[in-house]
């Protein structure tokens, strides 16, 4: 609405001009204010718009939404306008309580985003802390590796158990033969070791892919892909980008089980009503892929009648 109204400012002052009982137009610093306040609310409506999606979008996609909001604030805290200073102020209190309650968590599904990897957080820091930001950079790039670190040793290739190793009792040749088969294991098992441990290394080493042309990228599909360069490493991005930042997915599916589950159904058994729900989306995607080629097929209809009208006249 404020965008609007900023679009056709002039038309206030026309109808100033023209209606005599139209008193209520904005004078030059109003709409300057309205202009700074839909600059500082935009960002807001874009992550509220994203946090509100109930097609779960994965982690990786609020860092970009919750840093801009963060240091728009940030930036009208120093305002002229004392009443845009001063929300801005308020603003920052309640932001910075939940901030730190989930930015390494932001934070980390970024580093796993591989257009913006450790830098683009380094440079957010950065805009925002000037002093600091080097220590935060560094306390995320810690427990990055720590939680890496868990995720090898939990890894089933990282261990090596030495009585897994078949030895016979015999001459002295077969005993060197058993140890030297022990020493091909235990080499093969410390390469791998290694190798598992520099997955993150190597994965933060590469070049970024470009993000301009990979404005559309599924991370999910991308780890999947490169699940045999970094087995663990993947997995580890599997489970961050996968946490749910907004409950709204999950209570919208409880929403539609209750239109499901009613009074008079209510002893379907979870087979039944997973099958249902099922078959709701397969209908409801059905629908909009048919409207879609009723739509296609009605714009050639459209072309193809105008062409020939235009070849008529000529």
């Amino acid at each position: 609405m404020l965008e609007g109204a900023l679009v056709h400012h002039l038309a206030y002052y026309l109808l100033q001009l023209v209606d005599k009982n139209f008193r209520t137009c904005p004078s030059e610093e109003e709409w300057e204010r309205v202009e700074r306040i839909t600059r500082v609310l935009k960002p807001f409506f874009e992550i509220t718009t994203l946090f509100s999606s109930s097609r779960y979008p994965t982690a990786n996609l609020y860092f970009h939404g919750v840093w801009k909001i963060q240091l728009l604030i940030k930036e009208e805290m120093e305002s002229l306008d004392d009443v845009i200073s001063f929300i801005a102020r308020r603003m920052k209190g309640k932001f910075d309580k939940y901030w730190e309650c989930y930015s390494m968590v932001l934070s980390l599904a970024i580093i796993l985003d591989p257009r913006y990897k450790l830098q683009f957080v380094e440079f957010c820091l950065k805009k925002l802390d000037l002093v600091n930001f080097s220590d935060r950079v560094k306390s995320i790039r810690e427990k990055l590796y720590l939680l890496f670190e868990d995720y090898v040793s939990r890894s089933p290739a990282s261990t090596f158990n030495p009585s897994s190793v078949h030895t016979t009792s015999g001459g002295n040749q077969n005993d060197i033969l058993d140890v030297l088969d022990e020493f091909d294991v235990f080499e093969s098992q410390e390469c791998g070791l290694s190798r598992v441990k520099s997955e993150l290394g190597l994965y933060l080493e590469e070049p970024r892919l470009d993000r301009k042309k990979n404005v559309d990228l599924d991370i999910l599909c991308y780890w999947k892909a490169n699940t045999s360069r970094y087995p663990n490493l993947s997995f580890m991005a599997r489970d961050i980008l996968s946490i749910p930042i907004t409950t709204v997915a999950s209570e919208s599916a409880f929403n539609i089980g209750g239109r499901i589950i009613d009074k008079y159904r209510s002893s379907l058994i979870p087979k039944n009503v997973e099958a249902l729900l099922c078959t709701r989306d397969w209908q409801y995607n059905a629908n909009i892929v048919e409207e879609e080629e009723e739509l296609v097929e009605d714009f050639g209809e459209r072309v193809a009648a105008l062409r020939a009208n235009t070849t008529i006249s000529v």
